[in-house]
């Protein structure tokens, strides 16, 4: 890698993880997607696409308190990690939006492996995470801007005299988790704000200018973290290629708290674990 390339790395690596971290709640989990939800708000839609991220160092491990029901998710966070000061990040020039892309691309070959690039995708990453969160702290799932790639392998279920989700299904996710679990919450709360006049003019181009992006990134973190624990073997409802819970109670939660749940359990946990950790620097 050159020097300038180099140089770039912090921030660049720092962008990718607001992006990945808005992805995690919004990995498109079925091809099968159910039907959207009635007086549903309207879906923001944003111009032109553009921009991409890449993901960052380790974070120590926390895990949840055991007994605990997820949606009351407690957390064990060191003290010295809770007390310990943000480093300034070091100001750079930060390129255009609309130039984003490129500058962002130079150094994700160089952080990522192979697979961890295919699930990023290749264009407007700051656009598609402004929009996205937006859409999610309304519980609103923005398909057109979701940020990773669909998973190779497709969505199954146990079609017996009980249709149910095929466990299977979940490994789906596995790697899109491993590697938003892995980002440094510290590092990426300070980088949001190096980001910030880049993530504005997107509000902008929304109409949305009087946003604040960390404000908005804590609803849609709040809103998945409400997401109940919903039992592997729920019933579903076929309908056409789609599928429904058969419980009313699980099918009136919202489309980004369905996506949540169907990465499975395990991954459900951790990717709270994370969230809730992410909210008390917030």
């Amino acid at each position: 890698m050159t020097t300038q390339s180099q140089s770039k790395l912090p921030y660049l690596i720092g962008l990718s993880l607001v992006v990945v971290v808005i992805g995690v709640a919004a990995w498109q989990l079925l091809k099968t997607e159910k039907p959207a939800m009635t007086n549903e708000r309207q879906v923001i839609e944003l111009p032109n696409p553009v921009v991409e991220q890449a993901p960052i160092p380790e974070e120590s491990s926390v895990e949840a308190q055991q007994n605990e029901p997820e949606q009351s998710l407690e957390v064990i966070v060191p003290s010295s990690e809770l007390e310990a000061p943000v480093e300034p990040v070091v100001t750079r020039q930060l390129p255009s939006l609309d130039d984003s892309d490129a500058v962002v691309k130079e150094s994700l070959a160089d952080s990522l492996s192979v697979n961890m690039l295919k699930l990023v995708v290749n264009d407007d990453l700051i656009r598609r995470a402004v929009v996205y969160t937006e859409n999610l702290a309304e519980g609103k799932v923005a398909k057109k801007h979701q940020v990773f790639n669909a998973p190779s392998q497709s969505f199954t279920v146990n079609d017996g005299a009980i249709i149910t989700v095929n466990p299977q299904s979940f490994k789906r996710y596995d790697t899109y988790v491993a590697l938003f679990t892995k980002l440094s919450d510290t590092q990426m709360i300070a980088l949001i704000d190096e980001y910030k006049p880049l993530i504005q003019e997107a509000y902008d181009e929304i109409g949305l200018s009087d946003y604040e992006f960390k404000q908005r990134f804590a609803m849609a973190i709040t809103h998945l973290l409400q997401t109940p624990v919903v039992p592997v073997d729920t019933p579903l409802t076929s309908q056409s290629v789609s599928y429904k819970y058969a419980i009313p109670e699980y099918e009136a939660l919202s489309d980004a708290q369905k996506q949540l749940l169907r990465l499975g359990p395990d991954n459900v946990k951790k990717v709270k674990t994370k969230l809730t950790r992410l909210l008390k620097k917030l």
